[in-house]
């Protein structure tokens, strides 16, 4: 796979947790220095979550590509059908907001929010050897996370509106792009 198309994953990935660091953000302020560390933190988790994900599943993956191509193309599916439904979940219920000015949550919450990471993660390394996709994978997908984390943190900060929905609905269409053009045309 191409860089390209590893940063339009990043992109897919890094929504969701930029909606979440923006709701955490609106109701615990924190230093924007703070929020650097914060988005490193959380850019660090899921691309250790990620590399976990895919050494898995290259323990795990068949060797046969007709195979390996199903469950790579099934797990990227669940993480956009569970995106989807977030996307659509009631509007009159508030987000929950954690505190993250305080380090364990931070972790935690970067754990929490690294599960659809790891799975995609799992689906790549049905495909994928990590020692061939490693830096292509890792660097954007830290930069990009980073970025939009900080991002949804001055959002936060700044008591900015966010469509979240909009957003999520856009990290759906990435990701179904990025399962679609994998399964099928490489």
């Amino acid at each position: 796979m191409s860089v390209l198309e590893y940063i339009i994953l990043a992109f897919a990935l890094a929504f969701p947790v930029m909606a979440t660091v923006r709701g955490c953000a609106l109701k615990h302020h924190i230093r924007l220095t703070r929020g650097l560390a914060v988005s490193a933190l959380l850019a660090t988790v899921h691309v250790a979550f990620i590399l976990m994900g895919i050494s898995v599943a290259n323990l795990l993956r068949f060797d046969m590509p007709e195979y390996d191509n199903l469950v790579y193309l099934g797990l990227l599916i669940v993480v956009a059908l569970r995106l989807f439904y977030a996307a659509f979940r009631k509007q009159d219920r508030e987000l929950p907001a954690y505190d993250i000015s305080r380090w364990g949550t931070v972790l935690l919450l970067g754990i929490a929010t690294a599960v659809n990471t790891l799975l995609v993660g799992l689906g790549l390394g049905f495909r994928f050897s990590l020692h061939a996709e490693l830096w292509k994978l890792s660097v954007p997908l830290f930069v990009v996370l980073f970025l939009l984390c900080y991002w949804g943190i001055m959002l936060g900060r700044r008591n900015k509106p966010m469509r979240e929905r909009r957003w999520l609905l856009i990290a759906v269409l990435f990701l179904l792009i990025f399962a679609v053009k994998g399964a099928f045309f490489s």
